[in-house]
């Protein structure tokens, strides 16, 4: 029987989906539940994030988005969802700044707006690591409200460490859910077959109960991590318990594999490529990315993402649409360490690099200024002008210089124009 580490199950990142019925979501015909079902993945594009919430808690936050949007009908709904996500997940330490000094909105009331300022700052000190969670034992239908946030009540640090709590608790449910207790349950869950019926589901479910038990590979092994996480946290009885088991064993593996990826001690070579990659976009998005360089390469000890939530940086690591620089995956990566169990990420990619290796990525004092090549004593850096100087034909120039070849203009976006010289 296959054991299934579950230490990364906890992602929860969410954002809204147009409402399915769970037959159009699965492609499967016959008895399936007809009910309408979040499907999360469909507007990752709206929002840049993932999803792991189950469909009974999307429903829990639907309906409280329903009771918002005027009218309530599904696109108003629908819209109304990306609004709430889009506003409470974060995406720099600049926006959590601002969220930890905003004030919720007073009455006028000396003792109601004390009481209101102590809550907003609890719900900021539980962001920042300093207490428990003000929202920790609420029901999921008084999360839900003020996730919200109808009236406009709370702050956007409630409004998170609302949506932590609401999402630590559908992730208990699911674990739970998924975790055979007994041999009779194990019994239970190898003979159960998904709600359609057809053959092809019931393939599924039988290769599934079968890696599980050791007798064949993954069914889902060539699944990417969104399409993995809609199975495990479907709780409709379109797939069997076996087949979301099998699922999360996947994805654990895919993320075992990013967080061994995003530690990786990089080559000269490959620090190179990653400090140059392409940015395009707002010019806040430019900066983060440039802000990310800076502190990975040990210029500037300000991480862009400190502040942001696990789910947010969960968002930001695990991504798979490439939204995200190299560099700002393994800055967010140094933050989420702080959430990861021992043992999170693998050995092998911890393992100690060459003399060379080590002299080519040192990042102490004495050559933090040579190393950086936004370093702004000067119109280049020290570091760009001995590449210049070791440059061996037109094209590697043209590359520094922005002009395209081997470094792709990199540098250009942050020197050539002078803005951040």
């Amino acid at each position: 029987m296959t054991t299934i580490n579950s230490a990364y199950g906890y992602t929860a990142t969410i954002l809204a989906g147009s409402a399915k019925s769970t037959s159009e979501q699965t492609g499967s015909s016959g008895s399936g539940s007809q009910k309408p079902v979040m499907v999360a993945s469909d507007l990752r594009q709206d929002l840049g994030v993932e999803v792991t919430l189950s469909p009974a808690a999307l429903r829990a936050l639907a309906e409280q988005a329903k009771a918002a949007a005027t009218p309530d009908e599904e696109e108003q709904i629908t819209q109304k969802m990306k609004q709430i996500l889009s506003a409470i997940f974060l995406t720099s330490a600049k926006q959590a700044e601002a969220a930890d000094a905003a004030l919720p909105p007073l009455t006028g009331n000396a003792t109601t707006d004390t009481a209101r300022k102590a809550a907003a700052k609890q719900a900021s000190d539980f962001i920042d690591g300093k207490a428990a969670n003000p929202f920790r034992g609420k029901t999921a239908a008084e999360l839900a409200a003020v996730i919200v946030d109808a009236e406009g009540k709370y702050t956007v640090n409630e409004r998170r460490a609302a949506f932590a709590e609401f999402a630590r608790q559908d992730h208990v449910l699911t674990m739970d859910a998924l975790t055979p207790k007994t041999e009779f349950d194990k019994k239970a869950n190898d003979a159960e077959v998904p709600q359609s019926g057809t053959a092809e589901r019931l393939a599924s479910a039988k290769k599934a109960t079968d890696f599980l038990n050791g007798k064949a590979t993954n069914p889902f092994a060539t699944l990417n991590r969104d399409q993995l996480t809609e199975i495990i946290a479907n709780d409709s009885g379109d797939y069997t318990v076996n087949e979301r088991r099998a699922a999360l064993a996947r994805r654990d593996e895919l993320e075992k594999a990013v967080l061994a990826k995003a530690a990786k001690e990089l080559s000269y070579a490959e620090k190179a490529v990653a400090n140059n990659e392409n940015v395009t976009g707002t010019p806040e998005r430019v900066e983060r990315a440039r802000l990310a360089t800076r502190f990975i390469n040990g210029w500037d000890k300000t991480n862009p993402f400190a502040g942001l939530t696990r789910e947010e940086l969960n968002a930001i690591v695990f991504d798979e649409t490439k939204s995200y620089t190299t560099n700002e995956q393994r800055a967010a990566l140094a933050e989420l360490k702080q959430y990861l169990p021992a043992g999170a990420i693998p050995e092998d990619a911890k393992k100690p690099v060459t003399d060379k290796a080590k002299a080519d990525t040192k990042t102490g004092s004495d050559k933090s200024k040579t190393d950086d090549p936004y370093n702004t004593q000067g119109a280049y850096s020290p570091r760009l002008m001995q590449q210049v100087l070791r440059a061996s034909n037109t094209q590697y120039l043209l590359g520094l210089f922005g002009g395209g070849g081997s470094f792709g203009g990199g540098l250009s976006s942050y020197l050539g124009d002078g803005r951040y010289a």
